[in-house]
């Protein structure tokens, strides 16, 4: 079941929303944890099956390691993250292991790695979300963060459904409160049907009929790659990559605040980034960065080390590449993925060596921003392209044709792409998504609410019946079948 599927949109969630609101505070725990079993099995009753089995394991390693001291505190320790491993390798990465061993042994023994079974679980929504809740579950409660005793409460940290399919990634320490202290007021599913409306809108309206050009461009023979046709395509990608991940958040964020739980903001006008280390660190999939950062980068030592000279700086890009190799394979299964994230590996540590920050200094500030976020998009944008591109020969020919070499005598034209709805949610899509709009449109909101006394009383008011207009529409016309899966999401 996904978010923008007419079942769960006319079906699922409102029938949630209602019991949810009917029932007593002391059963509203223990019905989103059903409901959020349901949600799973309805299109993956093993994924349901291996969750509930997991809950029940975390729930009982998470008590040894609060109860235990010493060594044995660290030995459960280590069985609870060996256990959440070896759950996200069966269901995740045993195909791509097999796959690889195959072709490494073939490599040396030619034949030879035919002999070695694929072995396939399938994919299941939420695993990788999953996966690292709960070694933040286990990690939190060694660190001394008080656990609950309540099997529900473990079990609606673990398998909350809204935030387990794309994020945010949300720690134990962070998020433990909630579970026992939140409110469930009509402010609350105001907002969060506010903010599941603004996602759904990315999705349906703008993500999908940015996909359809995308998808147009890039199926296009070399032949036919002016340098118009391959920066527009490009363009495209990014805004899709950018409304398809940020509608699915917002959706998820507005459908965990109907139930009283603010979750962590992921995105923060990501192409606004003045450096690459400012995208991942402060921008994108910002939730996931932290995750990485407090349970892998810092355990292994982190800058700490950094003394100085350059022998012990060595030791940070060390820590650094091991992180960004973890962080990507968590991301998917697949040495493309992997590469990417060595591309972006790669920006991120030059952006830590000493040349760098001393010719950064020379700069003026507002020149260094701007060349900083004109790198930063350029950056982005071509990893973007590395994920969509169908081949290295692929990739190669759209770089050409962005470089200017590509053909000029094409006779297409980018209107070619769009029909006239396209085009103008293309313009507007790019508009909202330009470093400098977000920005200017909260300076305006606030100039205005701050001379204006009506303005705040007349904004809301207006702000909602807007959006449930185009919310109304959006159902509308979503197909009678489910929309199809983001093709980046099926982690």
């Amino acid at each position: 079941m996904q978010f923008d599927s007419p079942l769960f949109l006319l079906l699922f969630l409102p029938l949630m929303v209602v019991l949810y609101y009917a029932l007593p505070q002391k059963y509203k725990n223990m019905f989103l944890l059903a409901a959020s079993l349901i949600f799973f099995a309805w299109g993956e009753p093993i994924f349901c099956f291996m969750l509930i089995i997991s809950i029940i394991v975390n729930h009982i390693l998470g008590k040894h390691i609060a109860e235990s001291e010493g060594g044995n505190k660290k030995l459960f320790l280590v069985i609870a993250i060996v256990f959440n491993l070896l759950v996200a390798a069966v269901f995740r990465y045993s195909e791509f292991l097999c796959i690889s061993l195959r072709e490494f042994i073939s490599l040396f023994w030619m034949g030879l790695g035919s002999f070695i079974p694929v072995v396939e679980f399938g994919l299941p929504f939420g695993v990788a979300f999953y996966t690292i809740q709960s070694i933040s579950y286990n990690i939190d409660i060694y660190r001394g963060t008080p656990r609950r005793e309540s099997l529900v409460d473990t079990g609606l940290y673990l398998a909350f459904f809204p935030n387990l399919i794309v994020g945010p990634a949300i720690k134990y320490k962070n998020i433990i409160s909630q579970i026992d202290n939140r409110e469930s007021t009509v402010r609350n599913l105001s907002e969060g049907l506010f903010r599941f409306a603004i996602g759904l809108m990315k999705i349906v309206l703008v993500s999908s009929n940015l996909k359809i050009v995308v998808d147009g461009i890039f199926s296009l023979a070399a032949t036919s790659l002016s340098i118009v046709i391959s920066w527009t395509g490009v363009i495209c990608l990014a805004l899709q990559v950018y409304y398809a991940f940020t509608g699915y958040v917002d959706m998820a964020l507005g459908l965990a605040r109907m139930f009283g739980f603010v979750l962590p903001e992921e995105f923060n006008n990501p192409y606004g980034a003045h450096s690459i280390t400012d995208f991942w660190k402060n921008r994108w999939r910002i939730s996931i960065s932290s995750w990485f950062k407090d349970y892998i980068y810092i355990p292994l030592g982190g800058n700490r080390k950094v003394g100085g000279n350059e022998h012990s700086r060595k030791w940070m890009y060390i820590n650094m590449g091991i992180t960004i190799f973890l962080c990507a394979l968590w991301h998917k299964a697949s040495w493309l993925v992997i590469l990417v994230g060595v591309y972006f590996g790669f920006f991120l540590m030059i952006e830590k060596t000493k040349r760098v920050t001393k010719l950064k200094s020379l700069i003026p500030v507002k020149a260094r921003r701007i060349l900083g976020n004109i790198y930063s998009v350029l950056v982005v944008m071509l990893g973007w392209t590395m994920l969509r591109a169908d081949s290295p020969t692929h990739l190669w020919s759209i770089i050409r044709a962005l470089a200017g070499f590509g053909y000029i005598n094409t006779r297409m034209g980018i209107r070619e792409f769009f029909d006239n709805e396209s085009f103008i949610i293309a313009i507007i899509a790019l508009i909202f998504a330009l470093p400098f709009t977000k920005p200017l449109l909260v300076k305006l909101y606030t100039k205005l609410s701050s001379k204006y006394t009506w303005f705040e009383k007349v904004y809301k008011p207006v702000r909602t019946v807007v959006i449930m207009l185009i919310l109304a529409f959006t159902v509308l016309t979503l197909s009678s079948g489910e929309n199809g899966v983001f093709e980046y999401f099926r982690y």
